[in-house]
């Protein structure tokens, strides 16, 4: 079919024939057909900055950047990224801890990120969090929380100072480049420290050891021979009184002061509860369902083999030290430490250490005190301290 074009054309006349349009060209005194447009709302750039700096976009716009070689579409507010072909999300250069203890007190604590995008993307940060099924963001806070903040991929958390708000979560950081998001994330925990305090004396028959002050701080003393029944219950005097939280725990005895000289041979430990209570062999340093740590040689005593004392890798205790007590009431198993180095017997309980069997039934569990020698001890023990880093997977106690 032949195609007629106007006649008597001056230069830059157009015509549209066969659904093409042509210019007319009166140098060459042709007829040109033009180049097919680009698509509507198609925008070419040479870099984000000049992509930011567009203005008049309408709902779906698209541009092309060219030194990344990257496509964008307006979204109404924003431009998002398009992902083509295979990609990397960001790449952590300062990995957010894997754990991180928040404290009681209110104080706020820091979770920081730097991640980088190989592609040379800019990256952003943002959060989320999660406890089992339930999941948390800026509008419904984890209850151990009162408030979180971002700044340059530094996240501050502002805990809680409710009791009842104890626990922990998973707080998960995701770093962005605009397509791929690669996360990270942290075990919280926000735990109360109890500090064991000393209401009275706390009798066993004819024998007993004797707290002379209240609070963080307390004293004690053996007066009597046998170092059999000198047992000392800091949570509560009787039976009933057992105050021991129950879970995976831990709690700290840093020996403070020293009264009757360097070598007076107490004995602490974990014991079952009412053994303990029975006043006799059975809740003494050669008791059943009981561990002590020596402080004379850091072995230890109880129901590991018969009464008999097994080395620990632990020493002597001495001024200062801080002793280390772990325990879980459902493996019913307990971990006993020095400054952080934990017994070989028991091993780390943070890393899957086999623990000392310590079955948590009879009124659960009873922290214990004994001596081991016919004199006086008088030392100054503070229960309840943060020396160390608790074990990962448990709370303080």
């Amino acid at each position: 079919m032949a195609i007629n074009f106007p006649d008597s054309p001056t230069n830059g006349d157009t015509t549209t024939l066969g659904g093409k349009t042509y210019t007319y060209d009166s140098t060459s005194t042709s007829w040109t057909p033009s180049s097919a447009p680009a698509a509507a709302g198609t925008t070419v750039v040479a870099d984000l900055s000049a992509l930011l700096a567009l203005t008049g976009m309408s709902d779906a716009d698209t541009a092309f950047v060219t030194d990344t070689k990257s496509s964008y579409m307006w979204d109404g507010v924003e431009w998002q990224r398009m992902s083509i072909g295979n990609q990397l999300g960001p790449r952590y250069t300062t990995t957010p801890t894997s754990s991180l203890d928040l404290a009681a007190d209110g104080t706020t604590s820091d979770i920081t990120a730097v991640a980088v995008d190989d592609s040379g993307f800019p990256v952003t940060y943002d959060w989320d969090a999660y406890s089992g099924s339930t999941l948390y963001s800026a509008s419904s806070l984890p209850p151990q929380l009162t408030g979180v903040s971002e700044s340059n991929g530094v996240f501050t958390l502002t805990p809680s100072t409710a009791e009842a708000n104890a626990g922990n979560f998973s707080f998960r950081v995701k770093a962005s480049d605009g397509v791929l998001t690669t996360p990270a994330t942290s075990s919280v925990d926000l735990s109360f420290r109890t500090v064991i305090t000393i209401a009275a004396r706390q009798t066993r028959g004819s024998t007993y050891v004797e707290p002379t002050s209240t609070g963080e701080t307390l004293f004690w003393a053996t007066t009597t021979a046998s170092g059999s029944n000198y047992n000392y219950f800091p949570e509560g005097a009787t039976v009933a009184a057992s105050g021991m939280p129950t879970g995976k725990r831990y709690i700290e005895a840093k020996m403070t002061t020293i009264h009757s000289g360097t070598n007076s041979q107490w004995l602490i430990g974990l014991a079952e509860r009412d053994t303990a209570h029975a006043n006799g062999s059975g809740g003494g340093y050669t008791g059943g369902n009981v561990v002590y740590v020596y402080q004379d040689n850091g072995n230890h005593y109880g129901s590991l083999a018969g009464g008999s004392d097994i080395s620990s890798g632990l020493g002597q205790y001495v001024l200062n030290d801080v002793m280390q007590i772990a325990y879980d009431t459902d493996a019913g198993k307990v971990w006993m430490g020095k400054n952080d180095t934990w017994s070989t017997v028991s091993g780390d309980p943070g890393a899957g250490g086999a623990g000392i069997s310590i079955p948590h039934t009879n009124n659960g569990y009873a922290f214990v005190v004994a001596s081991g020698t016919s004199s006086t001890v008088s030392h100054t023990f503070t229960w309840g301290g943060n020396d160390y880093t608790k074990p990962t997977g448990f709370s303080h106690f």
